[in-house]
């Protein structure tokens, strides 16, 4: 493990404050799940002579409700997700297969967030919710969408000196359907090798006035597919039409990513996770 020096700052000035006047050389610690493997294999962390441990810090922990939409602060865990009735189910699912419990107590949804891990679970949940994400400074605020946060596998675009307080998102109303499919080696303590998230609306007529289609561990930034949804949007959904976004979500992964050794057997997959996903938010189970 490197060494480092550790400062624990006792409110979110004081702690923009310190990270200002460290700059790069400072690393934020929050859960931990991550960051601490990190300094014990110098991975990524070469440049870090301090950690500011912002676990005291009780206002980063609140989930609450104002001006139409749910602020998570990001310092809620992901066991705290998983239980808080404000909390969509769709983003409550997701949590709820991150890691084992023990890491659901400790890791923290701005940490999955701010770490960029393609595979993590609750980004794809706030990618299909449209999340935004709160980044403050000692210099003032910013708010991003969060598809526009994360650049790449564990590249976002916080700057040194910032951190990431808040996400915030208008949460959908109750009659909204929702699903999420993922695939790992095991049903517990397994990272994701693909997942997705899909949110559906509909009319008195059963016409879809909103559809959002989000894979993780398909492209290599999260992004909604809308090449998908425009093949549900605007229609009664037919298993056709679902069958037809996941090839659509497949297509998009080639396209971006191009063709690989894993190609072949991720396309059939991702095409089963959409259907799958799509079919428990409509609500449906087509054979």
């Amino acid at each position: 493990m490197i060494e480092f020096a550790l400062t624990r700052p006792r409110t979110v000035d004081e702690a923009l404050e310190v990270l200002a006047e460290l700059g790069p050389r400072a690393r934020v610690l929050a859960g931990g799940t991550d960051l601490l493997i990190y300094l014990r294999n110098g991975q990524g962390v070469e440049m870090v002579d301090t950690v500011v441990d912002i676990t005291g810090l009780a206002e980063l922990k609140e989930v609450r409700a104002e001006a139409g939409e749910l602020a998570l602060g990001a310092l809620v865990t992901h066991a705290e997700l998983t239980r808080n009735p404000q909390v969509p189910p769709l983003l409550a699912r997701a949590a709820g297969h991150v890691g084992s419990p023990q890491i659901r107590n400790r890791g923290t949804v701005g940490g999955n967030v701010a770490n960029a891990a393609v595979c993590a679970d609750t980004v794809a949940p706030l990618v299909a919710l449209d999340a935004r994400v709160v980044l403050q400074s000692r210099d003032g605020q910013r708010i991003m969408p969060l598809d526009e946060f994360i650049t790449g596998p564990n590249r976002t675009q916080l700057e040194p000196g910032e951190l990431l307080t808040e996400i915030r998102f208008a949460p959908p109303a109750a009659q909204v359907g929702w699903g999420f499919a993922r695939l790992a080696r095991r049903e517990a303590l397994a990272i994701a090798r693909m997942n997705v998230a899909a949110l559906c609306a509909a009319d008195a007529a059963g016409v879809l006035t909103d559809v959002r289609i989000a894979p993780g561990s398909v492209l290599p930034a999260p992004a909604r597919v809308t090449e998908a949804e425009q093949i549900l949007l605007g229609k009664q959904p037919e298993p056709a039409q679902v069958k037809a976004a996941g090839r659509a979500v497949a297509e998009k992964m080639v396209a971006v990513s191009g063709r690989r050794w894993s190609t072949d057997y991720k396309e059939p997959v991702i095409c089963a996770l959409v259907e799958r996903a799509l079919n428990d938010a409509l609500g449906v189970e087509w054979k």
